[in-house]
């Protein structure tokens, strides 16, 4: 696994902006009408193609000059999904990965499985400043060109794979050196944008609008050939204080009836204790969790979306899995120590 760190959502379905603060890339909104010259630069900071101590993945052999890099892409479901993808190296990371979003651009060569671009065709990024923990992105008219039906889970994609970089906290999105203030196509307001916003959003049973909690929780898709892939989800849930547990728990109830995804973890486990201490969760299961491999051990997809989901809806870097209270170790597992979160999800090799 490699490593990646978000905050703790609070989220209200059907919210997908923030409104307007009034200020523009260079002081308030109404002193600025277009980027000017000089255009928008990128100083994104490239991730290093390392291997954390601690973490469940192993080092990937890539050949000279590529790199791996997360964009986020459709699945044959419609979900937001992020991708690793074995790119060439360049100094525009952040304008690299969007780019390889857009559909008829470069990424349709290595394309399968029902995976598709998420930006309209002919869509160009014409600047991108990352200044303050803030990516702007300027893009082309042709951005606007999409249907009123994928304008959240564009919002979804652009603003995930920019909060990617470690030195991006919020998003804002231009078109043509304009400020949006809304979405083109259903007017969804915007200016701020951020991971707290959630991503193939979905209420939870039970759980009223305006009074929840959001979990992002990581349930699986499959592929023709049977291999399977990670899909966040975020959940709104009624408000609780222990975020870090009732992940844990939306995670064993799994996907919505109706869903295409599903989850790793059997709906018999029990969730014995979760706690977190700063940077680390703790989480202490039954021992249901090993009935894999003949009941010799646990599941490795189970134990990675439980790391993904965890650190994803607290903000914790590491989990530490107890099973029964004691740490989960075997041949294939170790979790004798804490373990980190990946740097990239799903390394779909098509």
């Amino acid at each position: 696994m490699r490593m990646q760190r978000i905050g703790k959502m609070t989220a209200v379905l059907g919210v997908s902006a923030v409104l307007l603060s009034g200020c523009g890339l260079f002081g308030p909104e109404k002193e600025v009408s277009s980027i000017d010259a000089p255009p928008l630069s990128e100083v994104a900071v490239e991730v290093p193609d390392v291997t954390e101590e601690g973490s469940l993945e192993q080092p990937e052999a890539l050949e000279q000059g590529t790199a791996e890099r997360t964009v986020y892409l459709l699945d044959a479901n419609g979900y937001v999904v992020p991708v690793s993808l074995t790119l060439p190296k360049v100094e525009g990371l952040a304008k690299q990965a969007l780019s390889y979003m857009v559909k008829g651009g470069p990424v349709e060569t290595l394309l399968q499985g029902g995976f598709s671009a998420v930006l309209p065709q002919g869509t160009e990024v014409k600047g991108l400043l990352i200044k303050n923990g803030v990516a702007t992105v300027d893009f082309s008219k042709e951005f606007k060109t999409y249907e009123e039906k994928d304008e959240k889970k564009i919002l979804d994609a652009v603003t995930r794979v920019l909060t990617e970089f470690g030195n991006v906290k919020t998003v804002q999105i231009w078109v043509n050196g304009t400020p949006l203030k809304e979405m083109p196509v259903a007017s969804t307001p915007i200016n701020q944008l951020d991971r707290n916003l959630g991503v193939n959003l979905e209420l939870a049973d039970g759980a009223i609008p305006g009074s929840t909690s959001a979990v992002t929780v990581y349930f699986q898709g499959q592929l023709d050939d049977a291999r399977t892939y990670f899909v966040p989800v975020t959940r709104l849930i009624p408000t609780t204080q222990n975020v870090a547990k009732a992940t844990v728990e939306e995670l064993i109830k799994g996907p919505k009836q109706d869903s295409q995804l599903f989850s790793s973890l059997l709906r018999t486990t029990r969730v014995l204790d979760v706690k977190q201490d700063k940077d680390l969760i703790t989480v202490n299961l039954s021992s249901d969790i090993l009935k894999y491999d003949e009941g010799k051990d646990a599941n490795p997809d189970a134990l990675e979306s439980l790391v993904l989901s965890l650190t994803e809806s607290t903000g914790a870097k590491q989990v530490q899995l107890l099973v029964e209270g004691k740490p989960l170790t075997s041949e294939a597992h170790d979790f004798s120590k804490p373990v980190a979160r990946p740097l990239h999800v799903n390394p779909i090799r098509f």
